[in-house]
């Protein structure tokens, strides 16, 4: 069994990393989660993942799905967890103190009924 591990990502590498990872992550299923003072809450459940863009013009990651365009302003830590070479979730931390999470995952697929 592989062992998950997790890494900080270098805010200098952010664009080049997230441009590199968009192309192979598109498709899956998406579930990002904030957490505050006031505890978790879900922004999406499950949405299809166009691609995720850091712009640092804007000083902004940026995740685009089916449904819209999640924008994390002024994230100050990125950290990606995975097993082995499989990305399985993203966390910000940002400006105000809050933690975004973004879950990577296969879309489920069904046998014909």
């Amino acid at each position: 069994m592989v062992e998950s591990s997790k890494r900080c990502v270098p805010r200098e590498t952010w664009r080049k990393f997230f441009d590199e990872v968009s192309d192979k992550l598109q498709g899956k299923g998406v579930d990002i989660t904030l957490s505050s003072g006031d505890g978790p809450q879900h922004q999406s459940r499950l949405w299809q993942l166009h691609g995720v863009t850091y712009d640092p013009h804007d000083d902004a990651l940026i995740v685009s799905c089916e449904q819209q365009e999640h924008v994390i302003s002024e994230p100050q830590s990125v950290s990606i967890e995975g097993f082995g070479r499989e990305l399985t979730s993203v966390e910000i931390l940002t400006q105000g103190g809050g933690r975004e999470t973004v879950r990577f995952m296969d879309p489920l697929l069904l046998s014909a009924p």
